[in-house]
């Protein structure tokens, strides 16, 4: 099996679940926000901007380094085992330790009790999310993303089901709180049971390893943070100073940014480890046609969305969370620049890793995250969350930039962008074609345009019918454990 035919259907397997899991996502969105309203979301927001806080530091490259070190020593099983059970061990003792103090450091903030009572019940939300990364990393490993999707859209129809039942009941925020980490839990058990058929995550405590493991990630751990500083910071820069109906308003349209932009992570990460492999055997030449292809992959994906949501944002916040939220429809018009640069800038920051040039980017990343936060504390307090949008697209931006030119500078790789253009300029059309219908059923503009951008993307050749063949090629055997990308 071809690398380009591996990537494609584990990704198209992921985009497949992400699709259905995203349906159910956006239905939660807006039993949650009509249920809430703008306060009431505004406070879920803010317990999760908090909590992220504490996730991120907990994450200190970890979930990234394993993927790479799978992917440089692929087929060694002792090795693998040892990576997984020694990483899933300090996983589970930091998340402890970390998650556990995380809500009671949340009492001495100036939040209403309500806030602070959901604070403790969304820890196990985030306390299987942080475990769920290192099995999602031996499932990228294998390439069964199908479980991850299963996993996935299992936790969306148990949340689904709960917040049907809130809201028949009239409960209120913490018990929805609470539901939602029943779904991360169950999210987490299936990828859990599954992955123990071809990996182990016995306790493992293996302090040589974590010390290599740690003295690998520390330089992704850093950026993480400083990246944390400019995600996260305008949330609860908001919560402080503006009102938590303000904070509901961006939170839902930061919402849809979050759903978006999981699936240039889903690809990044299948695409890790196969070019970590790829770095580590000298194969330069494998290692910048695949990097070619995936910034091309992703202006292809990313084009259309940016385009279709600059003019029908509005409408879909309505269709989605409600009349109270139409305000929000003008944040995701901005916030969906961002996402255009967080697609293509996902790739370059695995690539980064694949690199081994972290050190490299820190100076980048800590420079985009002090200007960053100094624009929250001027410009929050007088624009709010239209300050916070901007300085996001900003800084997304930066980081696209820099970490490409460093990927670039480092692997001397070149980027052929013909057929990301091409995706550009069918978008463009796109466009033209959706806005005189922008005001008919949304259904109408959405398939019209969708239909417009495939036709063009394969007509002006963006996407080769050799890459189409060897995608749905069916001759060639699967990959197997010892020969993952064929």
């Amino acid at each position: 099996m071809s690398v380009a035919r591996a990537l494609a259907l584990n990704t198209g397997v992921q985009i497949a679940g992400k699709f259905v899991s995203t349906i159910i996502g956006v239905i939660v969105v807006g039993l949650m926000t009509r249920h809430l309203g703008q306060e009431g979301f505004g406070m879920y927001s803010t317990a999760n901007a908090f909590f992220s806080f504490f996730a991120l530091f907990l994450d200190f490259g970890l979930n990234v380094m394993v993927v790479q070190m799978l992917g440089e020593r692929a087929g060694d099983a002792a090795y693998e085992r040892r990576v997984v059970s020694a990483a899933f061990t300090l996983r589970v003792i930091s998340a402890l330790i970390l998650l556990g103090i995380a809500p009671v450091i949340g009492l001495a903030f100036p939040y209403p009790w309500e806030l602070k009572l959901a604070l403790f019940a969304i820890w196990g939300s985030f306390f299987f999310a942080v475990l769920n990364q290192i099995v999602i990393g031996v499932q990228q490993r294998h390439l069964k993303m199908h479980v991850v999707a299963i996993g996935e859209v299992s936790g969306r129809l148990v949340l689904l089901i709960g917040i049907l039942v809130a809201r028949s009941l009239g409960w209120g925020l913490v018990p929805i709180v609470l539901i939602v980490s029943v779904g991360g839990a169950v999210n987490f058990l299936i990828n859990f049971f599954v992955a123990q058929r071809y990996a182990s995550f016995a306790w493992n405590v293996d302090i040589a390893f974590w010390k290599t493991l740690l003295r690998r990630s520390w330089p992704i751990g850093i950026s993480i943070i400083f990246n944390l500083i400019y995600f996260k910071a305008d949330t609860l820069i908001l919560s402080f100073i503006r009102p938590q109906a303000e904070v509901g308003i961006y939170g839902a349209a930061y919402r849809v940014l979050e759903i978006l932009i999981t699936l240039p992570f889903m690809y990044a990460g299948v695409l890790l480890p196969i070019i970590a492999k790829q770095w580590a055997g000298r194969d330069r030449e494998r290692f910048g046609r695949l990097l070619s292809h995936s910034y091309n992959a992703m202006l292809i994906l990313a084009a259309p969305l940016v385009a279709g949501t600059l003019l029908l944002a509005t409408r879909g916040m309505i269709l989605v969370a409600g009349p109270d939220f139409a305000v929000s429809g003008g944040v995701l018009q901005i916030l969906i620049l961002a996402v255009g640069m967080i697609f293509f800038g996902t790739v370059s920051s695995h690539a980064i890793v694949a690199l081994d040039a972290q050190r490299s980017m820190l100076p980048i990343y800590i420079a985009v995250a002090v200007v960053t936060l100094a624009g929250y504390i001027l410009f929050i307090p007088t624009y709010g969350m239209w300050a916070a949008a901007w300085l996001t697209v900003f800084s997304e931006f930066c980081i696209a930039l820099g970490s490409t030119a460093m990927v670039i500078k480092k692997s001397g790789a070149r980027w052929s962008p013909a057929a990301g253009l091409k995706a550009v300029a069918a978008a463009v059309v796109m466009a033209f074609v959706i806005r005189p219908l922008q005001d008919l059923p949304l259904v109408i503009p959405v398939l019209a345009g969708a239909a417009t951008y495939t036709l063009l993307v394969l007509a002006s050749g963006a996407v080769s019918k050799e890459t189409i063949r060897d995608i749905l090629s069916i001759r060639k055997p699967p990959p197997t454990l010892e020969n993952p990308l064929g």
